[in-house]
């Protein structure tokens, strides 16, 4: 599997005792449905479902997924609200992050769970995901 940027091979490193695939060139993962929450800080809810609840399919990236790597994937925004970009291959269900973009998840993440009260966090949750 290469990495979409660099075409560099990705490594599997551990994050979380969850095996994702790493470039060593650019620092991106590549991950398979399901892992995005389970390497990220504990919240309530789902984010890789909150993320892609409603997927713009014209915002069409030119990074091709490293598994289907014909796919172009998409680019989504974590939560729907957030200006951190995920790229998210509609064939394979896999996310790419860019360098930093873990870190930058883990904190917004954190704000939510610390900065917000519980009904503020749903209302804002609920407002991320109107079609407007």
């Amino acid at each position: 599997m290469k990495c979409p940027n660099c075409n560099v091979e990705l490594s599997v490193k551990e994050i979380e005792d969850v095996n994702v695939h790493l470039c060593s060139a650019c620092s991106g993962i590549f991950l398979h449905e399901g892992e995005l929450k389970k390497i990220t800080h504990p919240t309530a809810g789902d984010i890789e479902y909150s993320s892609l609840a409603n997927i713009d399919k014209n915002r069409v990236s030119e990074l091709l997924c490293p598994i289907c790597e014909t796919e172009k994937m998409i680019d989504v925004n974590f939560g729907s609200y957030s200006d951190i970009i995920m790229n998210y291959c509609r064939k394979c269900s896999g996310i790419w992050l860019d360098k930093g973009d873990l870190k930058k998840i883990n904190a917004e993440i954190d704000k939510l769970n610390n900065d917000v009260e519980p009904w503020e966090h749903s209302f804002r949750v609920f407002l991320a995901k109107l079609p407007f």
